[in-house]
C-alpha cells in the first residue's frame, strides 16, 4: 500500500507543483497536515547515506517557507482538540513531527524551528537515547560505507559461511545488508565482528542520538517528545504481545525520565497492518494519549491515532509531496477508500 502512494506521488508531483494549493485544500476539505523527517543535514549521516536522501537545510526552509505560506503553525491545545474532534480546526494547520531522535534535532533542525516559531514532537526510541545503541538499519548502512572502502577478500569465507548460517542469498553485500530485517538483525553484529567494525566506536565517537541533557534542554525550549518503540521494530511483523510491550516500555522510560505530562507515540516504520486489538488496549488502558502513523492524508478507525505525511521523498519539495497527496486523497475519495479500517 506505500509504495502504491509512493508510485503515486511520483507520477504526478510536477503537475501537482504548478497547481495553487489552497484550491487543493477546500477541494478536499483536508486542512490540518502532519508532516515528518527524520533528519536534516548538508551532508548525510553515513548511518543514513545508504538508505534514504536526506535534506539539506535549504531544502528545509524552502519546506518550511511553503507550509507557513499556506498553513499555520498547530499549537499542543489545538492537537488535542483535533484528536478529540476532528472539525474543531477552522484554518489550515499544520505540525511537524521527527522519527528517531537524532543529534541534528537539537544541532540543526530546532534552532531553525524556534527561530521560526514553529512547534514540534520529536519521538525517541528509549534503547537509543544517550547513544546506548543503534538503529540496525543505521548499522547496515554503515556496513555498506565500511565495505565500499575496506577490502576483504581474506575474510570472503567467512563471509560466506554468514551468508548461509542466515539463508542470505542475495547477489550482492550490499543488497544483503539493506534486506536485513528485525529477525536477522544479528547478521550485522557477525559482520562487523568479521569486518572489524565497531558499532560503539561510531557510537561514542559520532553521537548520532540526543543525548538526555539535550533532551531536557529542548523540552524547557518548548519542543516536545514522544516514545517510537524501544528499538524500532516493525510492528506487523512483531506479535501483538510484543507490540503492546514495546509500546509500555518506550512510553514509560520517555514520559519517567523527562517528566512528561502527555504520552505521545508513533510507529517505527508504519502502522501498516497493526490491529484494532492492539489500539484498543493502548487507549483503553491510558498506556498513549495519541499515537502517529505515516499513510499520508487519511482517516483512521483508530480515532487517536493521527496519519502523517513523509517530507522525505527523494528530494521532492514540500509543496510537491503534499499537493500530490492531497490530489491522492481527491482520487482515492472516488471509491471511498479515505479510511483506514482496522481489524
Amino acid at each position: 500500500m506505500l509504495k502504491i502512494r509512493e508510485n503515486f506521488i511520483h507520477s504526478i508531483n510536477k503537475l501537482a507543483g504548478n497547481i495553487p494549493s489552497k484550491s487543493l485544500i477546500n477541494i478536499t476539505g483536508q486542512k490540518v497536515i502532519f508532516p515528518f523527517y527524520h533528519c536534516i543535514s548538508d551532508e548525510a549521516p553515513i548511518h543514513i547515506k545508504h538508505l534514504y536522501k536526506v535534506k539539506n537545510v535549504k531544502q528545509f526552509e524552502d519546506d518550511l517557507e511553503f507550509l507557513l505560506k499556506n498553513y499555520k503553525p498547530l499549537d499542543f491545545s489545538e492537537l488535542n482538540n483535533f484528536a478529540d474532534n476532528k472539525k474543531t480546526i477552522s484554518k489550515p494547520s499544520f505540525l511537524l513531527t521527527f522519527d528517531d531522535g537524532l543529534s541534528e534535532f537539537h544541532n540543526v533542525i530546532a534552532p531553525i524551528l524556534l527561530r521560526k516559531g514553529i512547534p514540534a514532537i520529536c519521538f525517541l526510541n528509549s534503547d537509543f537515547i544517550d547513544n546506548n545503541a543503534l538503529f540496525y538499519r543505521y548499522k547496515a548502512s554503515l556496513l555498506i560505507e565500511h565495505f565500499n572502502y575496506s577490502k576483504f577478500e581474506n575474510k570472503n569465507e567467512q563471509i560466506q559461511k554468514l551468508k548461509s548460517k542466515y539463508n542470505l542469498a542475495h547477489n550482492s553485500l550490499k543488497e544483503i545488508l539493506l534486506s536485513i530485517n528485525f529477525e536477522n538483525k544479528e547478521f550485522l553484529t557477525e559482520l562487523a565482528d568479521i569486518s572489524n567494525f565497531n558499532f560503539s566506536d561510531y557510537l561514542n565517537s559520532k553521537k548520532p542520538y540526543l543525548t538526555s541533557n539535550q533532551i531536557i534542554s529542548l523540552k524547557e525550549k518548548g519542543f516536545r517528545f514522544g516514545s517510537h518503540s524501544s528499538n524500532h521494530p516493525e510492528y506487523r511483523f512483531i506479535s501483538n504481545d510484543e507490540q503492546i510491550k514495546q509500546t509500555i516500555d518506550s512510553t514509560n522510560q520517555v514520559c519517567h525520565n523527562y517528566n512528561l505530562d502527555y504520552k505521545y507515540f508513533s510507529f517505527p516504520f508504519t502502522d501498516y497492518g497493526v490491529s484494532k486489538q492492539f489500539f484498543d488496549e493502548i487507549y483503553n488502558k491510558n498506556i498513549v494519549d495519541l499515537s502517529f502513523g505515516c499513510a499520508g492524508i487519511k482517516a483512521d478507525s483508530a480515532e487517536k491515532n493521527i496519519q502523517r505525511i513523509s517530507l522525505e521523498m527523494n528530494n521532492l519539495s514540500a509543496k510537491q509531496i503534499i499537493n500530490s497527496e492531497l490530489i491522492y486523497y481527491i482520487f482515492r475519495a472516488i471509491f471511498g477508500k479515505n479510511k483506514i479500517k482496522r481489524t
